[in-house]
């Protein structure tokens, strides 16, 4: 029997772990610093939980409309004309900058690879890298969709093989004291201005579509793919945060935030704890292969968006002008703010939860106006109602952060 055959599982939980797992993960333990570990799996928990009913939301929409059909299609049906190009901005702009957040990570870790300055006086510099090797990647999507792919396969898997030689390697050199750490105070009053970032981590709900075009009417199937793709990058999520912390104590996150939270400060961190060459060039390797694997996986996908939304021909000067309006933006913000890539994520989950607010009007319009689906979430409108206050939570939290109401570690 094939693995990958339309009845099985297994494709819907590749792409949903996929789309998931990658160079946002590395937010978690900067953000998740100020609560430690305890705290921050029933935060994920959460968040997890709330990124799967959205998934399930959309399910059932999905399921009451044609194969195929485009989400402007669903949005035109259900809410109007009105809300279809609001749905687009917001789409557009929560790529843009998650897209600007990678730019700003591969110039601050190339920076470090080159052994330069990151911080300080040499901002000009760490965004001139930025802004220079963010453009070279730019150049890979521009070439053709065919050569995105080949390079995020092989990126893939360098990125699994590292994963497991540096968990591995650092989950010897766990600290228990260190990771059920106690010693200090104020652990919870930090576990609400990180819930806009781990939001960000799983936003896997735009496979739905794609999964529905795959497997047709197989609610089942598509359910378990996301499912257990969902609960696999939880479990990766979970690894990663045990020996992060387990090896960097949570004093030492106070100059990590400070800095701004870059990618490059929290492995070099990491590695300072480590006389393991293969393992600290394992979690080098792992992080860069990371944020080129997200870089060009949310560039090609925005890239796309824009062509479709421009109509734009997809030969050398089509696909020159769709990367232009792709990629130029989100690289000259990140010359002018190279370190902004744990800000840019909190962003994104405000636009994410945004979005998910919008999702529950979708889906009670959807009910209300009574079209046949093959699948119904559970628990009628007490859950749809959790759903929206849940999300609701998770926008006043960062509305509250970015007024500086929210204590930050």
């Amino acid at each position: 029997m094939k693995l990958f055959n339309k009845d099985s599982a297994l494709t819907g939980t590749m792409i949903t772990a996929g789309t998931s797992i990658g160079a946002g993960m590395f937010s978690i333990p900067i953000v998740c610093s100020g609560m430690w570990f305890e705290l921050s799996i029933i935060a994920l928990l959460f968040i997890w939980f709330i990124n799967y009913l959205n998934a399930l939301y959309l399910l059932e929409v999905n399921l009451g409309f044609e194969r195929g059909d485009s989400f402007d299609k669903i949005v035109k049906t259900l809410l109007g004309d009105f809300w279809n190009p609001i749905f687009g901005i917001g789409f557009a702009f929560l790529m843009a900058i998650v897209l600007y957040a990678y730019f700003s990570a591969f110039g601050n870790m190339t920076s470090t690879i080159l052994g330069l300055p990151t911080s300080g006086a040499s901002n000009w510099l760490s965004g001139s890298i930025s802004l220079i090797f963010g453009l070279g990647l730019a150049i890979i999507v521009w070439w053709s969709t065919t050569l995105v792919g080949k390079i995020s396969s092989i990126l893939i898997i360098g990125m699994t093989i590292t994963f497991f030689l540096f968990i591995g390697g650092f989950s010897f050199q766990v600290e228990i004291n260190k990771l059920l750490d106690t010693g200090g105070s104020g652990y919870f009053k930090y576990s609400w201005a990180s819930l806009s970032y781990l939001l960000t981590a799983f936003a896997f709900s735009t496979v739905v579509p794609s999964l529905y075009k795959h497997y047709g009417n197989k609610p089942k199937v598509i359910k378990k793919g996301m499912l257990i793709g969902s609960l696999l990058a939880f479990v990766v999520y979970l690894l990663f945060i045990f020996v992060i912390f387990g090896n960097i104590s949570r004093d030492e996150f106070v100059p990590i935030n400070q800095s701004g939270g870059n990618i490059s400060d929290l492995v070099s961190a990491l590695q300072s704890g480590s006389e393991n060459q293969w393992v600290n060039q394992a979690i080098a390797l792992f992080s860069n292969f990371a944020i080129i694997s997200s870089f060009l996986g949310i560039g090609l996908c925005l890239f796309d968006y824009v062509a479709d939304k421009f109509e734009l021909q997809d030969n050398r000067k089509g696909r020159f002008y769709s990367a232009l309006i792709t990629f130029l933006p989100s690289g000259v913000c990140s010359f002018f703010f190279p370190h902004g890539f744990i800000t840019a994520i909190g962003y994104a989950g405000l636009v994410a939860a945004l979005l998910f607010i919008a999702y529950f009007f979708i889906a009670r319009k959807f009910r209300i106006s009574q079209r046949a689906t093959s699948y119904r979430v559970p628990g009628g409108n007490t859950l749809l109602y959790f759903f929206l206050l849940a999300n609701v939570l998770v926008c006043v939290c960062q509305l509250l952060s970015v007024l500086g109401y929210l204590p930050v570690w």
